[in-house]
C-alpha cells in the first residue's frame, strides 16, 4: 500500500511561485523607492538608538524561524505517520486492516486489469478458533491470532501482503512469483498445524482463487470466500480453489 506524501508537490510549488512573486515585487518597489538607502539614513541619523543592530537581529530572527519551522514540519509528519499507521493496521497483529486491505486489494486488481498480469489471493481461517477461546482465555487466543500473523509472514513472499480480514481470518494477496500458490498455501497450512500453538493442535483451512483476465475484485473475494466454504465442508485443514 503506498505511503501518504505529507508535502503535496503541487502545493509545494504553488506556494514557492506565489512567495516568488511577492518577493519580485517588493524588490521591485524597493529599488524603485531607493528603500535601504533610506534605511541607512535613518540609521545614520538616529545612531543613537543602535538601529544598524535591527539588520542582523532581522537576518538571526528569520534564520531562527526556518529552524523552528522545519523542526515543527518533521514534528508534524511524525504525528501523520503515527496516525496513518493507526489508520491502516490492525494493532494486535500488525498487518493491514480491512480497510486499508480493501483498498490495496483494489490495487492489486487494477494493476492486473492494466497489466495483465494475475495475482493470487488466499483466504485463511484456523479450525474451530472459538474452542481456543473457550478453554485457555481470550487472552491466549490474542497470542494465538499474533504467532499466527508472525507464521504467515515467514512463509509467504516478501512481495505478499497479509491482511487481518476479521477475527482470526486473514487474506494473503501475492502477485505473480515462481512459487505455485497452490503449493505455499498446502506449506503455510502444514507450518500451522506443526507450530502455531503447542498446547493444542491447531489447523485451518485456506481457500485460494487466481485471477483471470476480466474478473472484478468483488469476484476474486466471492470465489476466494467460496473455496474457503469448501474447505471447511471437506472436514477443515485443507487447501481448496475456487
Amino acid at each position: 500500500m503506498p505511503h501518504y506524501k505529507y508535502l503535496h508537490r503541487q502545493t509545494v510549488i504553488r506556494d514557492a511561485l506565489w512567495l516568488s512573486a511577492i518577493n519580485v515585487l517588493l524588490f521591485i518597489i524597493y529599488a524603485k523607492y531607493d528603500f535601504f538607502e533610506w534605511v541607512l539614513d535613518q540609521v545614520e541619523q538616529y545612531e543613537y538608538l543602535e538601529l544598524d543592530e535591527i539588520l542582523p537581529l532581522t537576518a538571526s530572527l528569520t534564520i531562527s524561524l526556518l529552524i523552528f519551522t522545519y523542526r515543527r514540519m518533521v514534528e508534524l509528519g511524525k504525528i501523520s505517520q503515527a496516525f496513518e499507521n493507526l489508520a491502516k493496521y490492525d494493532p494486535l497483529t500488525n498487518t493491514l486492516n480491512r480497510r486499508a486491505g480493501y483498498i490495496l486489494l483494489q490495487q492489486f486488481n487494477d494493476s492486473a486489469i492494466n497489466k495483465n498480469e494475475s495475482y493470487s489471493l488466499l483466504q485463511l481461517d484456523l479450525d474451530d478458533f472459538k474452542r481456543i477461546n473457550d478453554l485457555y482465555g481470550s487472552s491466549i487466543g490474542d497470542e494465538v491470532l499474533i504467532n499466527l500473523a508472525n507464521l504467515i509472514k515467514q512463509q509467504v513472499p516478501s512481495d505478499a501482503e497479509i491482511i487481518h480480514w476479521h477475527s482470526d481470518n486473514f487474506i494473503i494477496a501475492m502477485p505473480s512469483t515462481k512459487q505455485a500458490p497452490f503449493e505455499l498455501a498446502n506449506t503455510l497450512r502444514y507450518a500451522i498445524e506443526e507450530k502455531l500453538f503447542a498446547a493444542d493442535k491447531t489447523t485451518c483451512s485456506i481457500g485460494l482463487t487466481m485471477w483471470q483476465s476480466g474478473t472484478s475484485l468483488a469476484d476474486m473475494l466471492l470465489n476466494v470466500e467460496d473455496a474457503l466454504l469448501d474447505a471447511k465442508a471437506a472436514n477443515k485443514n485443507t487447501v481448496k480453489v475456487a
